[in-house]
């Protein structure tokens, strides 16, 4: 899946992209531990491999194809991670800075209703000052 689609989606489509490679990744390896197994419990029919050294070769050929492809799968999941874990920090930061924007505004907004508030206040109390002294004349 290309970066710009990762990127795209949501943090539990990632997570769910990352279970979905952990379960492979266990898959592979029980299929490894199962041919490993079944090459232990074979014999090397010594007509077949000509010699001890010729079967050995043959079983190393096997073991480091199983490594490689195994390292590589390895790899990539790796890869993939790194690549999920930047997206969602990037996600994350924006929606730091959202929310940071936001409380900035509401603190600007209710600064505003305040001196609103106050200045009705400071309204009502000279109207009232003015109201005692025409009554006290």
């Amino acid at each position: 899946m290309p970066d710009k689609d990762l990127k795209k989606l949501k943090r539990g489509e990632l997570l769910e992209i990352l279970l979905q490679q952990n379960l492979e990744i266990e898959r592979l390896q029980q299929e490894l531990k199962e041919a490993k197994q079944q090459l232990a419990s074979r014999k090397l029919a010594v007509e077949e491999a000509g010699s001890i050294a010729e079967a050995s070769l043959k079983l190393n050929g096997v073991f480091e194809a199983a490594q490689a492809a195994c390292q590589q799968y390895i790899d990539n999941v790796k890869l993939r991670s790194a690549a999920q874990e930047e997206s969602c920090a990037a996600m994350e930061r924006a929606a730091k800075e959202k929310c940071d924007q936001m409380i900035t505004n509401a603190q600007r907004e209710a600064d505003a209703y305040w001196e609103q508030a106050n200045q009705k206040i400071q309204q009502v109390l000279h109207q009232s000052e003015d109201l005692r002294k025409l009554l006290s004349l």
